[in-house]
């Protein structure tokens, strides 16, 4: 009996303290409002978490307005007697705006009325900011997210996934992605639940436009506390451009490699560091590189100009040298074209690279080509010989019958006349006949370091009382630093007496009212010696300037054999130069003589000159 007071007692003692403390103790904002919504009761969750509240409206404590809320819950539960629950928003005791989910329990008495409701809230703000976080970062996260369950049923999508695949919830993962009946037989996802580890891969499926899309794809398990799961995440990356500019790559990179390995020209890169990355076959042929032999930068650079490999990396273009030499390994010096460039990447120096053209054939075919063109002309020399021949009997013939005719009627002024005509044209044949046998032999030329502004002086000099008498202002245009160069003195110093002779001849012939002049310059531009002279005479028409550099083509009548630029033409192939012409009728002629300096003769060595003499 005893020991059932003292229960009594005790569970009185346990009501009382409930009554007392509970209501403090409960991790929750609790709340008692009236009819009025008037604030009769609140624990120190509540005061914790909003504030002072006695004698305060429960929206004043909660939103802090001045009315009632338009959509107040509490005023629907002292109607119905209905609890509820629902997430709202208000602000704390600091004001600052706060989410918190609230419990509305009405409070019954005796009759059935509803006096006051109790209110419960819990403070979700941090947890509802890391919720919408999540989903934000799930949603927003550059690349497709979907949760698959052990049935392979989609679950979960994020809006990336849903904007290229519709919304697929519910699928199966295998029937909207590939269209199939049944999951597939190398499934990642399976492989992820069989052993829990995160599986990658690489996958092709369709979205809803009907495009293929390549697929990076992972799968990791989404785990439980206790370390079981039930979900997969599976996170894919859209691979499609990089898939497609690796094949891209791939095939370009293929053409360059057999572009490089099949040129015929030498071809060779260095990067950065001073390693040879590309050494082509034909570089390997032209040098005389062993297959399996490295070349190291400073071999390279031996076989090269000197620093070249240097200028090419400073320079900010490509580096060209139309005709230079390189030496392969065995010593041999070898006449070539070569380029040079730095290769350059978004600013960032990766190397250099060099091409390099032998032109050991081009130079062999540009001699047999001189020499083509000299026996051409020699062809076409005894081809048109006839006619000139002709033209020579046809004078001394005239003579002839002029003295005959004048001896046989005692005539001695007509037999005179026909002695002028025969002296007159047996000089012509003298004149012809030496022209002729020079130039189809072909006199060796002799070369000497010249300086090729004073040979131009002296042609002018030459010609300066001539051209005054004719009224023919002579002006000189010549360069002062032209360095001497080989050539044979006598040959070009011909070449030039034709063309200025032609050009004063021009003038005398023009009908020009302006004042004639003949105008010779000399200057050396790109390694290249040039000669120009140009008249304002009277030039000539297209079917003149085809003829000019025939046999025996001349403008002068009588008065000349037609060799003289044919001459002239054959000195300048010997030199390793060409000769241009432009001219207009009524308007004057330049003649243009071009002599790259890579392409003159080689000096003649004294001693073997004078054992040729002997």
């Amino acid at each position: 009996m005893a020991s059932e007071n003292r229960k009594d007692i005790e569970i009185g003692n346990i009501d009382s303290w409930i009554r007392e403390n509970l209501v403090d103790v409960i991790p929750m904002a609790v709340s008692v409002i009236d009819t009025d919504y008037n604030l009769v009761l609140a624990n120190r969750a509540f005061e914790q978490m909003f504030g002072a509240w006695k004698n305060r409206k429960c929206y004043t404590v909660y939103k802090d307005r001045s009315s009632i809320c338009p959509d107040c819950r509490g005023g629907a539960a002292f109607k119905d007697g209905v609890s509820r629950i629902n997430q709202e928003m208000g602000y704390n005791k600091n004001g600052r705006l706060t989410r918190y989910i609230k419990h509305t329990v009405p409070i019954v008495d005796n009759e059935g009325n509803i006096p006051y409701l109790l209110e419960m809230a819990t403070d979700i703000t941090e947890t509802e900011q890391i919720r919408r976080e999540h989903q934000l970062l799930f949603d927003r996260v550059p690349c497709y997210i979907l949760v698959v369950n052990r049935e392979f049923r989609i679950v979960r999508t994020n809006q990336k996934l849903r904007e290229m695949f519709g919304n697929i919830e519910g699928d199966f993962c295998y029937k909207a992605f590939r269209g199939m009946d049944s999951p597939c037989s190398n499934c990642l996802a399976k492989q992820t639940f069989d052993d829990g580890q995160m599986h990658s891969g690489h996958s092709v499926v369709q979205e809803k436009s009907g495009d293929t899309v390549q697929l990076h794809v992972t799968y990791v398990p989404l785990d439980l506390a206790d370390g079981k799961f039930d979900l997969v995440m599976e996170m894919a990356v859209d691979v499609t451009q990089m898939m497609d500019l690796e094949a891209q790559l791939k095939a370009t990179h293929a053409v360059m490699q057999s572009m490089i390995a099949k040129s015929i020209d030498s071809i060779i890169a260095v990067d950065e560091n001073g390693d040879i990355t590309i050494l082509n076959p034909a570089a390997k042929k032209l040098f005389k590189i062993d297959e399996n032999k490295k070349i190291t930068r400073e071999e390279l650079m031996a076989m090269l100009p000197e620093n070249f490999l240097d200028q090419v990396a400073r320079e900010s273009n490509h580096l060209y040298f139309p005709e230079t030499e390189v030496r392969n390994l065995d010593g041999e010096t070898l006449p070539v074209r070569l380029a040079g460039t730095k290769l350059v990447v978004d600013s960032r120096s990766l190397g250099v690279a060099v091409w390099i053209q032998d032109i050991r054939e081009l130079r062999q075919l540009e001699s047999e080509k001189l020499e083509a063109e000299r026996l051409a002309a020699v062809g076409q020399t005894v081809a048109g010989l006839a006619h000139g021949v002709k033209n020579l009997i046809t004078g001394l013939e005239g003579g002839m019958y002029m003295l005959s005719s004048g001896m046989q009627k005692g005539d001695f002024e007509r037999a005179g006349k026909g002695i002028e005509m025969l002296d007159r044209n047996i000089v012509r044949v003298a004149s012809f006949v030496t022209e002729f046998l020079s130039f189809s032999k072909g006199r060796k030329i002799r070369v000497r370091l010249n300086n090729p502004i004073e040979i131009a002086h002296e042609v002018v000099d030459m010609y300066f009382e001539k051209a005054k008498e004719l009224n023919v202002e002579l002006i000189k245009e010549l360069s002062s630093d032209i360095d001497p160069a080989p050539m044979d003195n006598e040959s070009m110093h011909e070449c030039l007496t034709n063309l200025v002779g032609n050009a004063i001849d021009a003038c005398r012939m023009s009908d020009n009212t302006e004042a004639c002049h003949v105008r010779i310059r000399a200057f050396e531009e790109n390694e290249t010696i040039i000669y120009e002279v140009v008249d304002n005479g009277c030039g000539m028409d297209y079917e003149v300037k085809k003829k000019v550099f025939t046999t025996f083509f001349t403008t002068k009548g009588l008065g000349g054999t037609g060799l003289g630029l044919l001459m002239t033409k054959k000195i300048i192939q010997e030199h390793g130069g060409t000769i241009e012409l432009e001219s207009e009728q009524g308007k004057g002629s330049t003649f243009r003589i071009i002599l790259p300096r890579s392409r003159l003769p080689q000096l003649i060595d004294p001693e073997s000159e004078e054992a040729q003499q002997i």
